[in-house]
């Protein structure tokens, strides 16, 4: 297993949360973060490297940002 952990921010919220995970790939962030409500900024990590950055569009769409 592989530890990750998410950065979720929210317009009505001052202060992004923290979840940390295991898990065999990172594409087990989307099972995590698909309770939380539409227009969430997300930030993926595995240790110190930044493997996305998305916003929650609708229930069940993610938009996809640059890394970069």
């Amino acid at each position: 297993m592989r530890a990750f952990h998410l950065i979720i921010s929210d317009a009505d919220v001052n202060q992004p949360r923290r979840i940390d995970f295991q898990a065999e790939s990172p594409d087990h962030a989307f099972q995590i973060a698909r309770n939380e409500t539409d227009g969430i900024h997300v930030t993926l990590w595995e240790g110190e490297t930044i493997l996305a950055q998305m916003t929650k569009a609708t229930s069940s769409l993610w938009k996809l940002h640059s890394t970069l």
